[in-house]
């Protein structure tokens, strides 16, 4: 907490962004949690449902939760069978991907927020050096940049394991997409046979 305090007030919102992109981390980590892609099995499901055997294909996608309705889409025939895939895979998109442009801004501002709080750090310190009457404190100079570079290190240690994350879900999320993309089409391509 001491540390906390010398790093001045630009210290408070840096506090308030890593609890933001704590909350949004621990959020999505749950969520791609319960949202397990099968990885292993899926390319022979797709491997069958090209040869036109669909149920394996469905199975697996069924047992996601969060896929059950693409699963259910892919089932059925009709009209506007394509257009329906698209929009419900881009809803499960959608829904991956929510609040990854939060956290990609507040993955960006933490370190420049810290750099802005060394550069008032270091005006303040500067600031006090030039107006003192009996000449350089030495330890009143290395106190006070040691004190504005305390936000730099926070900022950073906020900004990289959210870039980290960022990137780790980001990935999962065109992953997904890629592979519901993958199955509407062989699906489709299959029953156009």
């Amino acid at each position: 907490m001491d540390i906390f305090m010398m790093g001045g007030w630009m210290m408070w919102p840096l506090a308030l962004i890593s609890i933001t992109a704590t909350a949004i981390v621990v959020e999505r980590f749950l969520l791609f949690s319960s949202c397990r892609f099968p990885t292993g099995t899926f390319s022979k499901a797709l491997q069958q449902a090209a040869a036109g055997q669909l149920s394996p294909l469905i199975a697996e996608l069924e047992k996601v939760g969060m896929l059950r309705r693409f699963a259910s889409l892919l089932a059925s025939d009709g009209p506007g069978q394509e257009a329906s895939l698209r929009i419900e895979g881009e809803a499960v998109v959608k829904r991956l991907e929510t609040r990854l442009p939060l956290l990609s801004i507040l993955a960006r501002l933490a370190p420049l927020m810290g750099l802005l709080g060394t550069v008032l750090g270091m005006i303040s310190t500067f600031s006090e050096i030039a107006n003192a009457q009996a000449g350089i404190n030495m330890n009143q100079l290395a106190g006070g940049i040691w004190q504005a570079l305390i936000t730099t290190a926070a900022g950073l240690f906020i900004a990289i394991p959210a870039l980290f994350f960022l990137h780790l879900f980001q990935t999962r999320a065109d992953n997904i997409a890629a592979s519901l993309s993958e199955a509407a089409n062989v699906v489709l391509e299959a029953k156009e046979r």
